[in-house]
């Protein structure tokens, strides 16, 4: 079958969905033009140095990315230097290694990595311990934490240590965060983006035009809030196409593993009889079980699109979209954390930063689903994959 639609007009689209958030915010590339900003310089006269700390979720080439590019903002606004010789790769997933470098070296007295202050693994770790730490108030000045789940986890108030919250899906419905604008907590701040996966979705009817969407999810509060399913049925609601959606708990810890692979799939499959596409939301899987998960709606010939982003098109996922790089976030939260820093409450600071993202597609799984997009879906494309399995 042949591409039902072009997307030629997919940057007018996203500036066209994203309008309303800019509207109360600046562009990335005026925001990221801000450096000079004396506010975001240290103050000579103030000597204190942070103590910073980390807290992930799971391995995540997102978070490591963030991470670095947030480094690499704070050596911009002269917070910190040396950040060009961190051991840092796109795409890779370690952040633990990247921790380790930045808290064994000297790069000036106002900031400080804790050497002991990286924890990962909070998908299933308790946050018990942590929460101990930073309730004692005694060597963390700042926590940045990554992921929905690390965020629910430690955005609390029995600790006032301030608490940055990056790569969630929305902080807002997580209850990480009252609101989009200002978070309305005097020790939590999170990076909010509120139309990212109208965007998706928006792009992904532009191009199929489907009338029955799958999606499968946790039904819990966590769960929905993870996969964003109130924005799904937000723009299910105003484009006329049906949700069909299947509900598959997370695993309760490595030993629940395979029980929830068995779930999914299974979840996947009957979808897969049911639906003309399939939006995959972030689920608990590896990127190596990826592909044989995926591979039932190839079979069937149903497009899907990968919430997650590149990392899963290059798996089996058809296309996705997701942001091009991380400098823009990064410079973001180094002007949060420099604001912060200079002594401004996190509770007055904006959280709302778009910049505009990149579409993915996978070649070799639209031939396997007997699809072939249309040439100007392919030269509005930022990133394209030839094989199964492929890296960026």
């Amino acid at each position: 079958m042949s591409g039902p639609g072009p997307i030629v007009n997919r940057r007018q689209l996203i500036a066209g969905t994203a309008a309303a958030v800019l509207a109360g915010g600046l562009p990335a590339a005026a925001r990221a033009a801000r450096a000079t900003d004396n506010a975001l310089l240290p103050k000579l006269t103030d000597a204190r140095h942070w103590r910073i700390g980390y807290a992930e979720t799971m391995p995540y080439g997102n978070y490591a990315g963030t991470l670095a590019s947030i480094v690499k903002g704070l050596d911009a606004l002269s917070w910190l230097s040396g950040a060009a010789r961190m051991p840092y790769d796109a795409g890779q997933s370690d952040s633990e290694g990247l921790w380790r470098w930045l808290s064994s070296r000297d790069l000036g007295p106002r900031i400080r990595f804790v050497a002991d202050g990286w924890y990962g693994g909070l998908d299933q770790a308790p946050a018990e311990p942590i929460l101990r730490r930073l309730e004692s108030g005694g060597d963390l000045d700042l926590m940045i934490v990554m992921g929905t789940i690390a965020g629910r986890k430690l955005a609390v108030d029995r600790h006032a240590v301030p608490t940055l919250v990056f790569s969630t899906t929305n902080a807002v419905a997580a209850g990480i965060v009252t609101a989009a604008d200002l978070s309305g907590r005097d020790h939590v701040w999170a990076h909010v983006d509120p139309q990212r996966y109208h965007r998706q979705i928006r792009i992904f009817h532009e191009t199929f035009g489907f009338r029955r969407l799958g999606i499968a999810y946790e039904n819990s509060t966590a769960g929905r809030a993870i996969a964003s399913i109130a924005d799904i049925e937000a723009v299910a609601g105003q484009l006329g196409y049906e949700l069909v959606a299947r509900h598959v708990r997370a695993p309760a810890g490595p030993d629940d593993q395979e029980r929830y692979y068995a779930d999914l799939a299974a979840a996947w499959g009957d979808l897969a009889q049911r639906v003309d596409a399939m939006y995959i939301t972030f689920g608990r899987w590896t990127l190596e079980r990826f592909p044989a998960l995926v591979r039932v709606f190839q079979e069937r010939g149903i497009p899907t699109f990968s919430q997650l982003g590149p990392e899963e098109v290059a798996q089996g996922a058809l296309m996705s979209v997701a942001r091009s790089d991380f400098d823009g976030i990064g410079q973001f939260g180094a002007s949060v954390i420099a604001r912060l820093a200079n002594g401004e409450r996190l509770r007055d600071l904006r959280q709302i930063y778009f910049d505009t993202p990149t579409i993915a597609w996978n070649l070799a799984v639209a031939d396997r689903m007997g699809y072939r997009p249309a040439m100007s879906a392919l030269l509005a494309a930022d990133n394209i994959y030839t094989s199964l399995g492929a890296t960026p």
